[in-house]
């Protein structure tokens, strides 16, 4: 066992996490669960920056959930687990057979079948009238061509029910729908198949919803930039958060109804959508937080803490908070297809590379779908245009200090 903080607010057992990752991604929200009790860790790999955070841990493979679930009675002789607690959307299956030995807190398996198959998705909200992606179904490649025929290129082709992250792909011919059809199904849980759906027009959004007396309620909204070295598949290499969205009003509605349609009635959820020409739809609904270093940029232009406000919703508990908005916050990836060069790690930790802009170096690089990621800026501004421009800048500066090193 590690040594650890003693519990500060009456928190009894331990919330057990499924997976982790880089510690320049991941710190900020562990540190936040951790606060009141230590955490319970099953992770791919034994803990290490995480250690001081954790009163036990195993190791298991999280695409096994019976190998998980196993691991978890182990950590429970000994510790109580009163909430289980997944960022990866892949974990889902494996927290709910925890939730459901242990008769823990969390969405219902009706709900968690809901938003993590794409098809089911898609046909609950087209049942509640939310306009959506338009996703078809497909077992076969001949199912997929079928489908492909009657959407019309460009498309997007991807798992019904991915086991890893950035798994779509884009297709703008039908010569490249074979590669992308194989890609899919490669990461796709065995019998679930793969998804086709157009590839909207619009601006890319994702809300953020906690609980409130009238339900879930819009209380973030971010924007992600694709990186263009990823193609085909889609990799967000910028992701923006605004205080004062603009594009709140359009969100709003759209994403209350998109969680009652899964039945999502209590915790965080976020809810990825195009906003076109036509109105928002929706592309995917997850019952859970799937990207820690976005919680604290949330936080950061909102004073609203949704990693300790998913981790109480785990247990079962509510954990009210103050709002304070201004400004807006936004992160870009470092990352490309071969190693990146970065100035020196003594001095690129929390370096300055601008006056508005920090660079967080990573020990290593880690795999991000085709790419390699080597590190982040992180900016802060008064709005969406200025933090763009903020990020745009420090990455010309510090393209700038690679070549002249």
């Amino acid at each position: 066992m590690n040594t650890h903080a003693p519990q500060q607010d009456g928190l009894a057992g331990h919330l057990l996490v499924l997976g982790s990752g880089p510690q320049a991604e991941w710190e900020y929200a562990m540190q936040r669960l951790a606060v009141g009790s230590p955490l319970l860790l099953i992770d791919e790999e034994q803990p290490s920056w995480q250690a001081p955070l954790l009163a036990g841990a195993r190791t298991a493979d999280l695409l096994d959930p019976p190998q998980v679930l196993e691991e978890a009675r182990k950590l429970a002789f000994t510790f109580p687990i009163t909430g289980v607690l997944n960022l990866h959307p892949a974990h889902a299956r494996a927290a709910g057979l925890i939730r459901r030995e242990f008769a823990l807190p969390g969405p219902s398996a009706a709900t968690l079948d809901a938003s993590t198959l794409r098809h089911h998705t898609a046909q609950l909200l087209a049942g509640a009238g939310v306009d959506h992606s338009g996703a078809l179904h497909a077992e076969s490649y001949d199912q997929i061509l079928e489908a492909a025929h009657q959407i019309g290129f460009p498309l997007v082709c991807k798992p019904a029910s991915s086991r890893t992250r950035y798994a779509a792909r884009r297709v703008t011919r039908l010569e490249e729908l074979p590669e992308a059809f194989a890609a899919a199904t490669a990461a796709t849980w065995a019998g679930t198949g793969t998804v086709i759906e157009p590839l909207l027009d619009g601006i890319e959004a994702t809300a953020y919803t906690t609980d409130s007396p009238l339900g879930p309620r819009v209380v973030a909204i971010s924007h992600a930039t694709f990186d263009p070295q990823a193609e085909p598949a889609l990799l967000p290499v910028e992701v923006v958060v605004d205080a004062d969205d603009v594009c709140a009003p359009a969100i709003e509605d759209t994403a209350s109804r998109a969680l009652a349609a899964v039945g999502h009635r209590s915790g965080p959820a976020q809810i990825r959508m195009r906003i076109t020409s036509t109105g928002p739809r929706v592309i995917s609904v997850s019952t859970h937080l799937t990207e820690p270093l976005i919680g604290m940029l949330i936080e950061q232009v909102t004073g609203i803490d949704l990693i300790t406000q998913a981790g109480h919703s785990a247990r079962g508990r509510t954990h009210p908070g103050d709002e304070n908005r201004l400004g807006a916050t936004a992160v870009r990836f470092l990352q490309g297809p071969g190693p990146t060069r970065l100035p020196s790690p003594e001095t690129a930790a929390h370096a300055h590379v601008t006056p508005y802009a920090t660079l967080q170096q990573y020990p290593s690089e880690l795999p991000v779908g085709p790419l390699r990621r080597s590190g982040h800026l992180l900016v802060s501004g008064t709005d969406y245009p200025q933090c763009v421009a903020r990020l745009r800048s420090a990455a010309v500066e510090l393209r700038s200090t690679r070549l002249t090193a």
